[in-house]
């Protein structure tokens, strides 16, 4: 009886340990976190929902213009799922979900749907970092700027490049590329750094405080 409970002991210690070491060492979490180029039925299922969620708000709004293009408060969902999944699920939710928009306005642009996608691809970038994981509430200060930054720079290279095409097959550049692409860029920008980051701080505390009771629990 004393050796069983010596090892139990033991076990229990020694998962405490792995346990602060895996979430501790060096400020970074080692606990292991889905790989971000795997395409797992989990993610084609969020693919699915984030895609459709973006095609019908950003559709909702279509009718509300900003400069030569739309206001699109839903670019909030790629910046969540994005941050939460990865960039191929931001590629991905961000292409389908703007062919979904077009296909319901009744006019589809290929290259505007890979510009969506995009910007999904770039804003996912934060999953890559190995301290950062919002599925488990592991936000700090310094990737919520990351987060707004890549956004920033995902809305400007994904709005920006099926623009060129657009202008280098006739349309002025003013409209191309100022109307079309920079100023929306910079309004789902605003978007993302107000909206966006708040609705990031929120899941991460909802999931810090679940995993906390997970814990407790255990």
């Amino acid at each position: 009886m004393v050796g069983l409970a010596d090892g139990s002991l033991v076990q229990g210690l020694t998962w405490v340990h792995l346990c602060h070491e895996q979430e501790f060492l060096g400020g970074i979490s080692l606990f292991t976190k889905e790989s971000a180029w795997r395409i797992s039925t989990k993610r084609v299922v969020v693919i699915g929902i984030g895609a459709v969620l973006y095609g019908l708000l950003s559709y909702a709004t279509n009718f509300i213009p900003v400069a030569g293009n739309s206001l699109r408060p839903a670019i909030v969902i790629l910046t969540l799922l994005a941050a939460w999944y990865g960039p191929l699920v931001g590629f991905f939710a961000g292409a389908i979900g703007s062919f979904l928009t077009d296909l319901l306005a009744g006019q589809i642009y290929p290259h505007w749907e890979i510009g969506n996608g995009i910007i999904g691809l770039i804003a996912g970038l934060i999953y890559l970092f190995s301290d950062f994981d919002l599925d488990r509430g592991l936000v700090k200060g310094k990737h919520y700027i990351l987060i707004a930054v890549l956004n920033i720079a995902g809305n400007i290279v994904g709005l920006v490049l099926p623009s060129l095409i657009d202008w280098a097959t006739g349309t002025p550049f003013l409209t191309a590329v100022v109307s079309w692409a920079l100023i929306p860029a910079l309004v789902n920008s605003a978007w993302v750094v107000t909206l966006g980051l708040a609705l990031l701080a929120a899941v991460s505390r909802r999931r810090k405080t679940g995993e906390n009771l997970q814990v407790g629990a255990s």
